[in-house]
């Protein structure tokens, strides 16, 4: 697992042991960031079931100003930690051994408020899908201009709109499928 693009382009990462975690695959990481290359710069990314923090040394390396992961397993919270000082993200990386349902009000705390939410449960748990992200729009911290990217398995059909976002496109990659919101009208 490499850094895809910008600043620490070509940095290796770990990922956490055991079979526990399922980091994003770089080609799909690439092809992520590829899709939202002029959103990141300057962005706030927020990173749900943080696994190896990968998806936010991306954003940082690509030029969002700061990123907020959240995980609540010890492997997971090691491998993360260890990818942020390896990149040297110490300052720009906030990490929260909080769960995904916590994250939200964090954030409303500390007067956050995020550009991309990135969200990438076990693809067992639908449920955390959609719990989640509604946390984040009720409470306000998504952005109007801001993006919810949920990964997940390739036969989970995903909801058309979540609250006031709407499904904008969806693409797979093997396994994997990601599906993209925003704000409607």
């Amino acid at each position: 697992m490499r850094v895809i693009a910008g600043e620490k382009r070509g940095l290796k990462l770990i990922a956490p042991k055991g079979d526990a975690v399922r980091p994003t695959a770089d080609k799909v990481r690439g092809a992520v960031f590829n899709t939202l290359q002029n959103r990141v710069p300057g962005a706030v990314f927020v990173d749900l079931f943080g696994g190896s923090g990968a998806m936010s040394v991306e954003a940082v390396s690509r030029g969002a100003s700061e990123a907020w992961i959240f995980d609540i397993a010890a492997q997971s919270l090691k491998a993360i930690k260890s990818n942020i000082t390896r990149a040297g993200f110490d300052s720009r990386i906030h990490i929260k051994k909080k769960s995904a349902d916590k994250a939200a009000d964090t954030l409303a705390k500390n007067g956050v408020h995020c550009d991309i939410l990135f969200l990438d449960p076990p693809y067992a748990d639908v449920s955390r899908y959609w719990e989640a992200a509604e946390a984040f729009i009720q409470k306000k911290i998504i952005k109007n201009d801001g993006i919810i990217l949920i990964e997940h398995e390739k036969s989970v059909i995903m909801p058309l709109a979540i609250s006031c976002f709407t499904q904008t496109k969806s693409k797979r990659y093997g396994i994997t499928r990601i599906t993209y919101y925003e704000r409607g009208e």
